[in-house]
């Protein structure tokens, strides 16, 4: 009989301990609850105050200006530069915030876990700048390329740019990762050797194939300082007046009605008569 009455008598003191165990947990869950909605108000608050300061010292034009708007629209982000940097702060005041109230309501846990990934941040946020600013310079050097082959009249430039470009982008990939905490020893050691593979058989070939080119092209160079458009020239019985001339070629005029267009490196190399 008396063990029979002694589970009413259990049951009574588990729930007593129980409800004295959530009455002390109530005030952390309030205290709790007070930091997340006061910290949430402050953190709204300091973004939009330094998206605002941004927006008056002209942060969005300097931006533009290094073409952070084109990346963010590529990655489908549709807003400004200030406002994504108001957002980064608005969301780092929030991790600090919810790890406070963590802490209040004693889960440790969490708060540790927050507090790993907020020292992980200024890793990152160098790791995008870094992003940002190679892929300017890269595209600067691209358009560089672009110009000079251009201009020296090789048509193989868009080429050679695009590949030089390319290569820019997987070094800034490679070496933003690396900043970010990403282990890239393996895809580096790949890269390397692809890189290697691409670079030697395109040397070979391009340098096989481009021979004559090449020639005419240095040639052309050294050539400029003897002849001169306006010239008349004889080479190989031909004589001819200079009416244009190139890079890897020069165009005379032997009469009204017939043109002779001669390799530049025959300039060089054959024996030239200047006749006036």
């Amino acid at each position: 009989m008396n063990e029979l009455t002694s589970w009413p008598e259990i049951f009574l003191e588990s729930l007593n301990v129980l409800s004295r165990q959530f009455i002390s947990v109530i005030p952390g869950i309030i205290g709790a609850i007070v930091i997340l909605l006061l910290g949430w108000l402050f953190a709204r608050l300091i973004a939009a105050g330094i998206t605002r300061v941004l927006i008056l010292v002209k942060f969005d034009k300097l931006a533009e200006n290094i073409r952070v708007d084109q990346y963010l629209q590529k990655a489908n982000i549709q807003l400004s530069a200030s406002s994504l940097v108001g957002k980064f702060f608005y969301y780092i005041l929030l991790l600090l915030i919810i790890m406070t109230a963590a802490d209040t309501m004693g889960w440790h846990a969490v708060s540790d876990e927050i507090s790993s990934l907020i020292s992980l941040l200024p890793n990152l946020m160098v790791a995008v700048i870094f992003f940002v600013v190679g892929m300017h310079i890269a595209s600067f050097i691209r358009d560089l390329i672009r110009s000079t082959t251009q201009s020296l009249g090789i048509g193989i430039g868009k080429l050679v740019s695009a590949f030089v470009f390319y290569l820019l982008v997987a070094i800034v990939t490679l070496t933003a990762l690396e900043q970010a905490g990403v282990d890239t020893k393996v895809i580096t050691s790949n890269l390397l050797l692809i890189m290697g593979a691409i670079l030697g058989a395109a040397a070979i070939s391009y340098g096989i194939a481009s021979k004559d080119l090449l020639a005419n092209i240095l040639a052309g160079f050294f050539s400029r300082r003897t002849f001169k458009i306006g010239q008349i020239i004889q080479i190989d019985n031909i004589t001819g007046k200079i009416i244009e001339q190139s890079n890897i070629c020069v165009i005379i005029q032997i009469d009204m009605d017939e043109k002779v267009v001669i390799p530049t490196h025959e300039l060089i190399t054959k024996k030239v008569r200047i006749i006036s």
